[in-house]
């Protein structure tokens, strides 16, 4: 769960159009219309990526009114459905996936069981990618993938499709690699080789 605290605005006229607020949102909160951002605070998880990335200096963080909880709770998804989706991502339902927003596994395949059909659908309902954005956006993609989503990333976005964990290494690769210890970190990892290769339906 993250709480947002605050929402992003800006000053109208010294706007030039450049999109790359819209561009940089990681939650789809901003759209341009007639060379403007348009920004919907429902959807502003506060990262402020979009003033960092402003090249005029007219875009900034205001305050909410009343911070804004963003979370999907357990009791809002089939936790059959959770747990059947995590299992085939190979993603543990404890470990937080966003490490700056402690969100974890279960969190962001409930989100995906509840409707996200996106990275940027997870984050508007779970909160993550509201810090460095890092490292919480390969595993969020593995479990898109492994849910049938639709893996086409949106124009100039920077996310990519490439979910590749420890089980999608062929055995020849592990072989190829020795000093890399795949297989001795698969062992560590997966005891009771639980998981496997992200295969597609």
């Amino acid at each position: 769960m993250a709480t947002v605290k605050f929402v992003a605005d800006y000053e109208v006229e010294p706007c030039i159009g450049c999109k790359l607020c819209d561009i940089v949102c990681p939650s789809g909160a901003i759209r341009m219309e007639a060379r403007k951002p348009i920004i919907d605070d429902a959807l502003c998880i506060g990262c402020g990526r979009c003033v960092d990335r402003c090249p005029e200096d007219i875009m900034w963080m205001k305050e909410r009114e009343v911070p804004l909880a963003v979370t999907v709770r357990p009791e809002e998804v089939d936790q059959a459905a959770v747990t059947a989706l995590l299992e085939k991502a190979g993603i543990e339902a404890s470990v937080s996936i966003c490490v700056c927003t402690l969100t974890p596994g279960s969190e962001i395949a409930g989100a995906i069981v509840k409707g996200a059909k996106n990275l940027e659908e997870v984050c508007a309902m779970t909160g993550m990618r509201s810090g460095c954005g890092i490292y919480c956006v390969a595993p969020a993609l593995r479990l898109l993938e492994a849910a049938g989503c639709d893996m086409t990333p949106p124009g100039q976005h920077r996310w990519y499709p490439s979910t590749l964990s420890l089980y999608d290494l062929s055995d020849e690769v592990c072989a190829k690699y020795p000093d890399a210890f795949i297989a001795e970190d698969r062992a560590l990892f997966d005891p009771d080789q639980k998981y496997g290769p992200l295969h597609k339906e």
